[in-house]
């Protein structure tokens, strides 16, 4: 049998820029710094408690693939200056989510920093101008002050806690496309 190959299927991951991160695809080298981010009990104390190598693994493999299945996904996040591996961030639509779902989570030693409300705020701007979606959503967890307040402060309004999904007994925030165009004017 004589197998003929044809050109490798891409997928296409659009990188954005912001004033002081590179949200971009992932990289074989982001796995370490993800799985040891991944291992800390505060980072992970609200998504779901502490994975190893072979969950992160799965989770970046599961991440790249959403970006090939809806157009959009999770990018992992670099320092602009420094080059160095800080987190995740992107859009995110799960079977029976609510809505797509604007998500970061960073490395504990770069909390407090403002890196959170630029990478959702990036999300953002990604979802309305990509998307045909008039809402997005951010899901936190009740007792996470941090992201409650990046919502907050993005313009987002508290719509429900949710009561089903994985979701369930977090805070749902909402903002249309029209209030993210008002709020960014």
């Amino acid at each position: 049998m004589t197998l003929t190959y044809g050109a490798p299927s891409l997928i296409e991951i659009p990188t954005v820029i912001t004033s002081r991160l590179v949200l971009r695809g992932w990289r074989t080298s982001d796995l370490e710094p993800y799985a040891a981010m991944n291992a800390d009990e505060e980072t992970m104390r609200y998504l779901g408690g502490v994975v190893g190598m072979a969950a992160t693994e799965r989770m970046v493999t599961h991440l790249t693939g959403m970006w090939a299945i809806r157009r959009h996904g999770m990018w992992a996040v670099e320092d602009r200056q420094a080059g160095e591996f800080l987190g995740r961030a992107g859009t995110y639509f799960g079977e029976g989510w609510p809505a797509v779902e604007v998500a970061v989570s960073l490395r504990r030693d770069h909390w407090g920093q403002g890196l959170g409300t630029e990478a959702i705020a990036a999300a953002l701007d990604f979802g309305f101008e990509a998307l045909d979606d008039d809402e997005l959503i951010t899901v936190t967890h009740q007792e996470n002050a941090g992201m409650n307040a990046i919502a907050r402060k993005l313009g987002m309004t508290f719509r429900e806690i949710a009561d089903v999904g994985p979701w369930k007994a977090n805070n749902v925030y909402a903002i249309s496309r029209a209030e993210w165009a008002a709020h960014t004017d």
